[in-house]
């Protein structure tokens, strides 16, 4: 019986890790595409919009909204590759 605990303990702390290692790699992968993509589009877009619709409007909040929807496509993407590739995430 005592055996039995010791294994289920294992296997709780090995999916834990391999939870971790894909949680780390996921948020990784959000966060430095959001930092390229804002950096590609950030000046492009605000004087497109002009400074008063960014600054009073919802030209900010819409931006951001947008971008993080594209950086959260990205992310998918990138970690559907690397799961078809074979490289192991999970």
């Amino acid at each position: 019986m005592e055996q039995l605990d010791i294994i289920s303990r294992i296997t709780i702390i090995l999916n834990t890790s391999i939870m971790i290692k894909f949680w780390l790699i996921a948020v990784v992968t959000f966060v430095v595409s959001t930092f390229i993509l804002s950096k590609l589009t950030l000046k492009s877009n605000r004087e497109n919009a002009g400074e008063r619709i960014w600054r009073f409007g919802n030209g900010r909040s819409v931006y951001w909204r947008v971008l993080t929807l594209c950086s959260f496509g990205i992310t998918a993407v990138i970690m559907l590759t690397m799961h078809w590739i074979g490289i192991p995430i999970v």
